[in-house]
């Protein structure tokens, strides 16, 4: 009789791989569709877009201190948690979305959709200042003025830190980021809370990794920059995606192992209706 080949078991690793794979989340008829959400988080990333782009390009001309692209952010992230919290989550960052879905607060099956939403809103955005911008005689031309305000390193930025040190900043900022969302949007936060929260912690670390890298954090925002600059913006664009994202991910990683069980729900969006 031929013997039976002994079973697995099954390891706490594969357990968290299967429990992160399996999307059982179940739509809720009472929630907006997956379209209208898409359609808030495009909106979202353009408004935050739009305002970024426009402060890190007249904030200097005009004599402010670029401490003003750091409250544009921040304010522009509250506004969307305000205004389209209720509706999509107002993630307007495709690492958050990741941070979110990781940390088990978010389906699986959405996260592209998201993401795509995202990066059509700031290419949106980025062109719309762009057509507003040339406009004006002092302008040289448009790729000159998005290569000014794209996310760079080496020789791309004033202070000409190397790709080590820019891998490093984005990775750590956008991980601090996705930290306060996912803390200021839990289920045991203070609703009220949350966009001031949100807002105020992005608009520190924004104003930190400025000097750096001119402060990523946002992937679909570097790439709305990028895609209207030169070659060397598209050329060092992977670092803006990959490093938001692996830290927005790793932090969603300790935040599904230690945060409170309520946030773990398992009906799509039970997390969005309060946000």
């Amino acid at each position: 009789m031929a013997k039976k080949p002994a079973r697995k078991t099954p390891t706490p690793a594969d357990a968290f791989h299967e429990d992160l794979s399996r999307d059982h989340w179940e739509d809720d008829p009472a929630s907006p569709s997956l379209m209208m959400r898409m359609i808030a988080e495009a909106c979202g990333t353009f408004v935050l877009v739009l305002v970024v782009l426009s402060a890190a390009l007249y904030a200097p001309t005009m004599g402010n201190p670029m401490i003003v692209v750091a409250f544009a952010f921040g304010v522009a992230m509250m506004g969307a948690l305000v205004a389209i919290g209720s509706v999509s989550g107002a993630h307007i960052n495709p690492a958050i979305t990741v941070a979110v879905w990781v940390a088990g607060r978010f389906p699986g099956k959405d996260v592209a959709p998201y993401i795509v939403a995202h990066v059509v809103g700031g290419i949106a955005a980025s062109a719309t200042t762009l057509a507003l911008t040339v406009s004006s005689p002092a302008v040289a031309g448009p790729t000159g003025v998005m290569a000014g305000v794209s996310n760079g390193y080496g020789d791309r930025t004033g202070l000409g830190f190397p790709l080590l040190t820019a891998l490093s900043v984005e990775l750590l900022a956008t991980g601090l980021l996705a930290v306060v969302f996912l803390t200021a949007t839990s289920t045991k936060a203070v609703k009220a809370h949350s966009p001031f929260a949100v807002g105020l912690g992005a608009t520190i670390v924004v104003a930190w990794a400025l000097p750096f890298t001119n402060a990523g954090l946002n992937p679909a925002k570097s790439t709305a920059s990028a895609v209207f600059a030169d070659g060397a913006a598209i050329g060092q664009l992977w670092v803006f995606w990959v490093a938001p994202v692996v830290g927005a991910a790793v932090v969603g990683l300790l935040y599904r192992a230690f945060g409170p069980e309520e946030d773990f729900a398992s009906v799509a969006l039970r997390d969005l209706k309060g946000a």
